[in-house]
């Protein structure tokens, strides 16, 4: 059996590297997307603590300015 390098077949060289070009890609795309999904999770943690942050913030002013002799005020 005659083995010929891909040099030969350019058909076959260009197939080759397509293929292993996808397989790269689509692991870095795999990747990408897991690590965008982690971040986009921690943003909206991160943005809904403040809204509660900001609601309580609020709420506090709203009590304390009906009875400033609260304990929180």
């Amino acid at each position: 059996m005659r083995v010929y390098p891909l040099s030969h077949c350019p058909q076959a060289a260009r197939f080759c590297f397509m293929a292993v070009a996808a397989a790269l890609v689509a692991g870095c795309v795999s990747e990408n997307s897991a690590a965008l999904e982690r971040a986009q999770r921690q943003n909206l943690t991160s943005e809904t603590a403040l809204n509660a942050q900001i609601m309580y913030d609020r709420g506090r002013e709203q009590r304390c300015s009906r009875d400033p002799s609260r304990w929180e005020c």
